[in-house]
């Protein structure tokens, strides 16, 4: 699965969950609950739900599930970064690498279940991430409709080359039949 950053470059809008939603992806929104990492500790505990959800087979895997679906999203502290930014991770360790770092550690030789509802949200994430065309349209609207005057000046320097377009046109089809 593709990281934070390269979600929201394919256009992919995180949010943090309220109360009221559940973990999901609608619409080209993702929406994942809070996570606060706020000690050294907070390390132990997520390996001691994933060991207890390992050990009791009448126990469901989401936190395992849920474990690695973030560390499917954050690879660097860039994705931290934007995770936090967002609100969905509560970051209170000394740096977003370190967050970074817990992540990755954790689910290293987990496997997600092929029956989680994680595993379908991230195959409709990643369907969506495959189409080139959600990738180009995120950026074009990421980079020209962000300011309205850059908007302004693309669409003016658009008519100024249909313009020279046709003028070149017309002035070629006069030269060939006066």
């Amino acid at each position: 699965m593709h990281c934070a950053v390269e979600l929201k470059e394919a256009g992919i809008h995180l949010r943090k969950c309220n109360n009221t939603n559940v973990m999901g992806y609608k619409s080209r929104v993702l929406s994942l609950p809070t996570i606060s990492i706020g000690h050294d500790g907070t390390a132990k505990i997520f390996l001691n739900m994933m060991a207890f959800e390992r050990l009791h087979s009448d126990a469901r895997s989401e936190a395992t599930d849920y474990m690695i679906f973030m560390d499917n999203i954050v690879n660097s502290e860039s994705d931290v970064a934007l995770l936090r930014s967002k609100g969905i991770i509560k970051n209170l360790l000394s740096s977003d690498k370190e967050a970074a770092q817990l992540f990755n550690n954790l689910s290293r030789g987990a496997v997600l279940n092929p029956y989680s509802r994680l595993h379908e949200i991230r195959r409709k994430v990643n369907a969506h991430c495959g189409r080139p065309w959600n990738r180009c349209w995120a950026i074009f609207r990421y980079t020209y409709m962000r300011n309205p005057w850059v908007f302004i000046s693309l669409m003016a320097a658009a008519i100024l080359l249909i313009a020279t377009l046709l003028q070149t046109i017309y002035s070629v089809m006069g030269f060939y039949k006066p």
